[in-house]
This record gives C-alpha cells, structure tokens and sequence, in this order.
C-alpha cells in the first residue's frame, strides 16, 4: 500500500465532486434541522405534518449524499 500524503487527500477533498457531495449532506442537515424546528414546536396537525415531510427529505438527502460519498471513494480508490 502506498503513502498517500496530506497534500494528495486534501486535493481529493476539494475536488468538484466531493464537495458537491458535501453540499448535498450539509444542506439535507439543515433542511432536517428546519424541518424540526421550525414545524416541531406547533401544536397544529397540518402544521406538524409539513414538519415532518421536510425533516424526512432532509435525512434522505443525507443518508443519500453519505451513501453517494462512500461509493465515490470506494470507486476511486479500486481504478487507482
């Protein structure tokens, strides 16, 4: 196995496609996080519902961008 420097895995890290991938995460934890607690605290059926629907699609797009960022060192690193 080779060494693999500091300079080579932050090169890699800011590639075009991992931070979008990164965006994709962080804004799936700030939809889940609006999602909570902007509908969390209402009382309002309809209200709480909507609340619900935005904290789902922003743990799915989470767990989408982890799971998308997995997979994308996993193939890179098999055709280096």
């Amino acid at each position: 196995m080779s060494g693999l420097s500091a300079r080579d895995a932050l090169r890699y890290a800011t590639e075009d496609s991992v931070v979008g991938l990164f965006l994709v995460i962080f804004g799936g934890w700030v939809v889940f996080a609006l999602g909570g607690v902007a509908f969390g605290g209402h009382l309002l059926g309809l209200v709480s519902f909507i609340g619900l629907i935005v904290s789902a699609a922003g743990a799915f797009a989470m767990f989408a961008g982890i799971v998308a960022t997995a997979y994308k060192v996993l193939v890179d690193s098999r055709s280096a």
